[in-house]
């Protein structure tokens, strides 16, 4: 087996394999990647039985095979390479030396410039076959949608192992509308979009929050669409040159729809920018573990008032729209940078009921995202 490829196009694939390889798990196997070389490149394998995912990258390729090799050692190596081709060659029939241990038999040769190195693999019998997935497909993503989608939904996910129906996104399309909405019990994010293929039956998966993180990998780098399909209890994710096939969680995720507020008369609007620097300042001095903060809401604007004992208190004045009737609520501050950091207009809709009932978060003029926080009580 040899092959040669630039330095850009081998790290760029092994720069999308370090977050599924299993670098500290207790198979060895899975901190390797599988590296299958073909008359025109190489496909280069990860997985860590939850998620899997192959790419092809264009290389000179003198001979075929196959071979496995620690995933961040090679990532590691490629990194600090100079800008040049790197020859990859592996020759059978080498003896092994008498420190070798018994996994030694397939070598690798890497060398760029005047550096040389040897690596040494697994068998590749040992690596996991690649879950079968099929060509068709039932949503199709243009890469910036999907990107937008996951980034304002993600800081949602709970980390909580005990609810782990909660652990992911829920994946929605239903006719020509996909929905990713995501809950930690405390605050909810949702987003809609169109779908330019019409589905029948409706879709309803979670999707594991690692899987969505490599998602966005999948999307960073070209204007290909994505194609979604479901195959065996796996969600699939494709491009021409690209597959990322994961386990989908097996549970049934909370009704959203009962949680997004639709009786919220209040409205107030701010810009986001001054929120974000006066939410900054006032939390410094917030609860750690709560991080709230109280919003003092009167006609035309909030006056925002952390409180803390043995630690101090501020406050800020902001100026807002608003003409309503003066109310005060408590909401967590990290909660609320989280959504600012993930919106696109410069003027926010806040939208309240009243002091203990979902407090809504949308976009000016943008109904399709929206984001619940549900509110602290005050003391």
């Amino acid at each position: 087996m040899e092959f040669t490829i630039t330095k850009g196009e081998f790290f760029k694939g092994l720069q999308k394999s370090q977050g599924v390889a299993d670098t500290k798990g207790a198979i060895p196997i899975l901190s390797n990647i599988l590296i299958e070389v073909v008359d025109s490149g190489i496909w280069i394998y990860a997985t860590d039985l939850n998620i899997g995912i192959k790419g092809f990258y264009n290389a000179s390729v003198k001979s075929k095979g196959r071979f496995t090799a620690n995933a961040r050692k090679l990532f590691d190596i490629v990194r600090e390479l100079p800008d040049a081709d790197i020859n990859v060659n592996q020759k059978s029939g080498v003896k092994r030396k008498e420190h070798e241990n018994e996994f030694a038999d397939l070598w690798i040769n890497l060398s760029c410039g005047n550096y040389k190195t040897r690596l040494s693999g697994l068998p590749v019998d040992e690596f996991p076959a690649f879950p079968s997935y099929g060509e068709d497909y039932l949503v199709k993503f243009e890469p910036s949608q999907l990107k937008d989608m996951v980034r304002k939904t993600i800081f949602s996910i709970s980390s909580d192992e005990t609810r782990y129906t909660l652990n992911g996104t829920l994946l929605e399309a239903e006719g020509n509308t996909v929905k990713l909405v995501s809950t930690d019990g405390h605050r909810l994010s949702y987003i809609k979009n169109e779908n330019p293929k019409i589905v029948e039956k409706k879709i309803n998966v979670i999707i594991p929050q690692k899987t969505t993180s490599e998602l966005l990998k999948l999307v960073e780098d070209d204007n290909e669409d994505v194609l979604f399909s479901i195959y065996e209890n796996h969600a699939v994710f494709k491009k021409k040159k690209f597959v990322l096939v994961s386990r989908v969680i097996d549970g049934q995720f909370p009704n959203y729809e009962v949680v997004l507020p639709k009786n919220n008369d209040k409205r107030v609007i701010l810009n986001k920018d001054v929120l974000i620097h006066a939410l900054k300042r006032v939390s410094l001095l917030s609860d750690e573990k709560s991080k709230m903060v109280k919003f003092n809401i009167e006609k035309d604007n909030i006056e925002l008032l952390s409180d803390t004992a043995g630690i101090g208190e501020a406050k800020e004045k902001v100026d807002v729209k608003y003409k309503g009737e003066g109310l005060s609520i408590g909401l967590n501050a990290r909660y609320i940078l989280d959504i600012m950091s993930a919106v696109d207009s410069n003027e926010i809709i806040l939208d309240i009921k009243d002091s203990v009932s979902p407090t809504l978060f949308m976009q000016m003029n943008d109904e399709n995202y929206k984001c619940v926080i549900m509110p602290m009580r005050l003391q």
